[in-house]
């Protein structure tokens, strides 16, 4: 069985608060969404994130990538 994420990847280029919810206005290769910063509360602008359901799921920097590649 195959796992498959529909998430997408964006840069947050603005972190609000919207009735006490930490949200961030994430920009990606279709446009811009909107993400809940609850399930990443240390997300900031300019840091790559997961987005899905409307949730930043996790924190994507580049030396993570670099460690993972042979």
């Amino acid at each position: 069985m195959t796992t498959v994420c529909l998430g997408t990847v964006g840069v947050i280029t603005e972190v609000r608060d919207e009735d006490g919810l930490p949200m961030a206005l994430v920009s990606t290769d279709q446009g811009s969404v909107s993400a809940c910063l609850l399930t990443c509360p240390e997300a900031s602008v300019g840091r790559t994130v997961l987005v899905h359901c409307g949730y930043a799921l996790q924190i994507l920097d580049e030396e993570d990538d670099e460690q993972e590649q042979p």
